[in-house]
C-alpha cells in the first residue's frame, strides 16, 4: 500500500522534509471526518458552492466547467472552452465567479470565467487572457451565449494568477500575475508590475501594462467611475505591484484580502486598498532588505546566463530600501528570513521558506461553524499540501500571530470552498506537480497522493474524537450529515433537475474515507477489540472504504496496480506475517501505517485485499498486527 489519499500522518510535522524556518502549530485534525469526494479532475483550479447546492469547478487543463454533487461526487460538464490555450501549469481555464442572483429568477443567471487563449503561433507564441460572461441555461444545464468583458490581457507561461471574484459592491475583481517576468526561463522579459497605462492606452484598449495587477470591473466589463486614478489615469487597475496574486476574497465591511506568491521568501497576505502599490518587483514582503535584492536581468546583456539568487555584477541591482515610492506592506509574510539563511543547503526551491498559497478564503464561524477557525483566512498551500488557517485581529486588518496547519497530505492544495453548513470544507488538488515529500528524505516529490481530486473535511468536534476511538472511525458521511450540508441558505435556490454526467466516478464510493484517525491524525489509544464487530462482512466492508482512501491511488481501485504493484492475484497476500509486517512497518517506498491506523483498521484493509479481485485468503485478524508492533 502506498501512503496515498488521506492516510498520511496529518499531525506528524517531523515526517515532512520541507521545514518552515519558524515553528507552526498543528491543528487538531481529529476534530474532522474526511473523505475523497471525487477524482479524475483535470487540474481543478476554482471550486465554489453554487445556489443549486452543487460545487462548481473549473478544470484548467481540459477547459471544462464541471458541477460536482457534494453527496456522491458525480460530475457533470456544463461547458468546454474551445479556444483555450493550455500549457504545463499556468495557462488554461482559471477563475470562475457566480452572479449573486444566479437561479434567483432575476434573469442574472451569469457565470464569469477567465482563461488563456493564443494569438500567436507555435514558433512565436503570444498567449493572452480574457474574462467572459456566460449565461447558465438551467433547462438544458449548459453554459451558453458567451460575452467578452475584456480580452487581450497579458498572459504567458508562468504566473497568470487568474482569480475572479464578485465583491459586495457588485464589481468584478480579477487578479493578474506578472507572467514570471525577470525570473527563471523568462529572465529577459521586462517586469511590468510597476508600469501603469497612459490615458491613450486605455482609450485604445491596450492592456499590456496590466501585468502584476488586481483589476476592478463593472459586471459588463467597463471601467467603474469610482476606480482609483493612479498617476492621473483611471483604468481597470485597482492595485498594482503584485507578483502572482492567486487568491482574493472579502471579509466583513468589504475588507479585501489578497494572497500572493513570493520569490524564494515572503509569500504575502495583503489587504487591498484602492490605488495601492504593493512593491513588486522592487520589494518582496516588507521593505527590510532581508534575503531579497531585485536584480533586473532584462536590463543586462542577453548573453548572460540566469543564475538565480547569485546575481552577477553586470545585472543592475536594487535593494528594497532604495525603492522610494509609497507602498502598502503585507499584514503577514510566509516567511521572512535574514540574509544569513542557507538557501543552498536545503533541498532546492521546494524547500525555500515559502508556502505557495493557491488561493484565499475568509472564514467566520458564526453559531454553527468551526470555532477554532473563527475570524481567519484559509490559505491552501501548493508546496506543503496543508491548509494554513491564519487568525486575524478583531477588525480584520492585521494578522493575529502565526497560522495553524491543518490536513497535511502529500498533495498540492489549489482552492477551497465552504458548504452552507459552515462546517464542511472542500479542497481541490492539482493533478500533478511538485510538493513536499511526506515519506522519505529528499524533501520534494512529484508523486501526489490525491491528484485531481476534491477532498472533503467535515467538522465533528467531540463527536469525531469519540468515534475515532472505535477503531474504524466514522465511515462515509451519513445521509443526515450530507442533508445538513446541503441546506439551502435563505438566498439560495434549491432547484435541481436531472443531469447528464461525465465520468461518474466508480471509485468514489470506495474512496470515501473513515473519519477520526482514518484521516491520518495521530492514532488514538487502540480500543479493546472485544466490543468491535470483527466478522468477515464487517471487516470487508470497512476495508473497502479504507483501501480506497489509503491505497487505491497507487494500487488502483481494482487492485491492478499503478505506481504500486498489483494486488489482484498476488500470492504474497497469503503470507500472514509478511502482510501484517508490511502494513505496520512499510516496505520500500510504501510508508508504515502502524502509527496511523489501528490494528482493527489494518485488519479490515488486509481482509478486503485478501478477498477481492480473485483472491481468496480469508481474514487476517487484528491480533496479527498487534504482534508486529
Amino acid at each position: 500500500m502506498s501512503g496515498v489519499a488521506l492516510g498520511v500522518a496529518l499531525t506528524c510535522a517531523s515526517a515532512v522534509a520541507q521545514e518552515n524556518p519558524v515553528e507552526i502549530e498543528r491543528g487538531e485534525d481529529q476534530l474532522f471526518s474526511g473523505r475523497v469526494l471525487t477524482t479524475g479532475l483535470s487540474n481543478p483550479w476554482e471550486i465554489t458552492w453554487g445556489p443549486d447546492d452543487m460545487l462548481w469547478v473549473t478544470e484548467r487543463s481540459s477547459g471544462e466547467v464541471t458541477r460536482v454533487d457534494p453527496r456522491t461526487g458525480e460530475q457533470q460538464t456544463l461547458l468546454t472552452i474551445e479556444d483555450l490555450s493550455v500549457d504545463v501549469q499556468h495557462q488554461g481555464l482559471l477563475g470562475l465567479a457566480l452572479h449573486p442572483e444566479l437561479l434567483q429568477g432575476s434573469g442574472n443567471d451569469y457565470v464569469y470565467l477567465s482563461y488563456t487563449y493564443e494569438t500567436g503561433s507555435t514558433l512565436s507564441p503570444d498567449p493572452r487572457q480574457k474574462l467572459v460572461r456566460y449565461t447558465y441555461d438551467e433547462a438544458n444545464q449548459v453554459l451558453a451565449d458567451p460575452f467578452e468583458l475584456i480580452s487581450g490581457v497579458p498572459a504567458w507561461n508562468d504566473h497568470n494568477a487568474g482569480r475572479v471574484k464578485i465583491g459586495p459592491d457588485l464589481k468584478l475583481y480579477y487578479t493578474l500575475g506578472e507572467q514570471g517576468a525577470n525570473f527563471g526561463g523568462n529572465y529577459q522579459r521586462p517586469n511590468r508590475a510597476q508600469e501603469l497605462p497612459t490615458q491613450e492606452e486605455v482609450k485604445a484598449q491596450d492592456w499590456n501594462t496590466y501585468s502584476g495587477k488586481v483589476l476592478r470591473l463593472n459586471l459588463d466589463g467597463s471601467i467603474p467611475d469610482d476606480n482609483p486614478e493612479i498617476n492621473g489615469v483611471r483604468s481597470h487597475i485597482f492595485t498594482y505591484g503584485h507578483r502572482n496574486p492567486q487568491g482574493i476574497d472579502f471579509g466583513p465591511g468589504g475588507t479585501i484580502y489578497v494572497s500572493e506568491h513570493g520569490p524564494d521568501t515572503d509569500d504575502e497576505l495583503n489587504v487591498a486598498e484602492a490605488g495601492g502599490n504593493y512593491g513588486w518587483p522592487f520589494v518582496a514582503g516588507y521593505r527590510d532588505d532581508s534575503a531579497y535584492v531585485y536584480g533586473n536581468w532584462s536590463e543586462a546583456s542577453a548573453d548572460l546566463r540566469y543564475t538565480g539568487r547569485d546575481i552577477p555584477e553586470e545585472v543592475p541591482k536594487y535593494p528594497e530600501s532604495e525603492f522610494e515610492p509609497d507602498i502598502i506592506e503585507p499584514i503577514a509574510t510566509y516567511w521572512t528570513v535574514g540574509d544569513d539563511y542557507d538557501f543552498e543547503g536545503n533541498c532546492g526551491w521546494i524547500c525555500n521558506p515559502t508556502i505557495a498559497p493557491g488561493s484565499i478564503q475568509y472564514y467566520a464561524a458564526g453559531e454553527r461553524g468551526i470555532p477554532e477557525w473563527d475570524n481567519s483566512v484559509l490559505l491552501p498551500t501548493l508546496k506543503h499540501g496543508t491548509l494554513y488557517v491564519q487568525p486575524l485581529s478583531e477588525d480584520g486588518l492585521a494578522a493575529d500571530g502565526r497560522p495553524t496547519a491543518w490536513f497535511s497530505t502529500q498533495n498540492r492544495y489549489r482552492d477551497t470552498a465552504i458548504g452552507p453548513d459552515n462546517r464542511t470544507i472542500f479542497i481541490a488538488t492539482d493533478g500533478f506537480g511538485t510538493a513536499a515529500q511526506i515519506y522519505g528524505e529528499r524533501g520534494f516529490t512529484n508523486v501526489l497522493h490525491n491528484p485531481g481530486t476534491i477532498l472533503t473535511f467535515t467538522y465533528q468536534g467531540e463527536l469525531a474524537e469519540a468515534q475515532a476511538v472505535s477503531g474504524l472511525g466514522l465511515g462515509p458521511a451519513s445521509d443526515q450529515e450530507l442533508d445538513g450540508q446541503r441546506e439551502p441558505s435563505s438566498e439560495a435556490s434549491a432547484a435541481e433537475g436531472e443531469s447528464s454526467t461525465k465520468g461518474s466516478n466508480e471509485s468514489v464510493g470506495s474512496q470515501e474515507m473513515s473519519g477520526g484517525d482514518a484521516i491520518g491524525a495521530e492514532a488514538p489509544e487502540r480500543a479493546a477489540q472485544t466490543d468491535v464487530d470483527t466478522s468477515f462482512d464487517q471487516l470487508f466492508d470497512n476495508g473497502r472504504t479504507l483501501y480506497g482512501i489509503n491505497c487505491a491511488a497507487c494500487h488502483a481501485v481494482n487492485g491492478q496496480g499503478a505506481q504500486g504493484p498489483a494486488l489482484a492475484g498476488s500470492k504474497a497476500l497469503d503470507d500472514d506475517e509478511y502482510l501484517a509486517r508490511t502494513l505496520v512497518h512499510g516496505f520500500g517506498y510504501m510508508p508504515p501505517f502502524g502509527d496511523q491506523l489501528s490494528d482493527l483498521q489494518l485488519s479490515a484493509i488486509a481482509t478486503y485485499i485478501r478477498n477481492s479481485w480473485g483472491n481468496e485468503f480469508g481474514i487476517l485478524p487484528p491480533d496479527d498486527f498487534a504482534q508486529q508492533r
